[in-house]
């Protein structure tokens, strides 16, 4: 099923052949860690069994400057001979580059499901009531719930969608692998690193 997702980390459409492709354009778009990603970004010839053949890897993902190659298939696919082939392939020409590669198949649901859910709030929304800065100012003195900052807001109908731009940006985090509601911890970014 194929489509374009308008990806916030390249600031432009990228084309997508399935519905597992676009969940994890946008899974990438979500990870802080990735600067670029590229669609079906080289055809690899090679040969196999004495007969040419190409592979069309699906994404090419820079993380922290470093180039990953990645192709997207569902786990019922995953040791598809063909498909396999392809793998090997790839993953030899790719060791012979300097660059990663790895196969993505079917995210965990909850995971997706969340970062489904903040990337609604992709766009950065009107704060005239200084919401952002009040939330990560509460937020660095320590974790604190979802229902605790929005507690001192002035107007909770405003704040929420600014701190769930918060949480996509990745200015706060919480676990995205858990149901996220009012009981959900917020941490600000320097209290996970350090």
């Amino acid at each position: 099923m194929p489509g374009r997702w308008f990806s916030s980390t390249v600031g432009r459409f990228l084309e997508y052949e399935s519905l597992l492709e676009r969940d994890w354009m946008l899974l990438m778009d979500f990870d802080r860690e990735v600067e670029w990603i590229c669609e079906q970004p080289l055809r690899l010839r090679y040969v196999k069994d004495g007969k040419p053949v190409s592979h069309v890897p699906d994404l090419l993902v820079w993380r922290h400057g470093a180039p990953e190659l990645c192709d997207v298939k569902p786990a019922e696919r995953v040791d598809d001979p063909v498909f396999r082939a392809q793998v090997e392939a790839t993953g030899l020409a790719c060791a012979e580059a300097g660059i990663g590669y790895r196969v993505l198949s079917e995210p965990d649901r909850q995971f997706l499901a969340n970062v489904r859910w903040l990337a609604g709030f992709r766009e950065r929304p009107p704060d005239p009531d200084g919401e952002r800065a009040r939330m990560l100012a509460t937020a660095a003195t320590g974790a604190c719930t979802i229902a605790e900052l929005m507690s001192g807001a002035r107007e909770p109908m405003l704040a929420r969608p600014v701190l769930m731009n918060v949480l996509w940006a990745g200015d706060a985090v919480l676990d995205v692998s858990a149901p996220i509601g009012e009981d959900s911890v917020v941490w600000t970014r320097l209290q996970v690193a350090g």
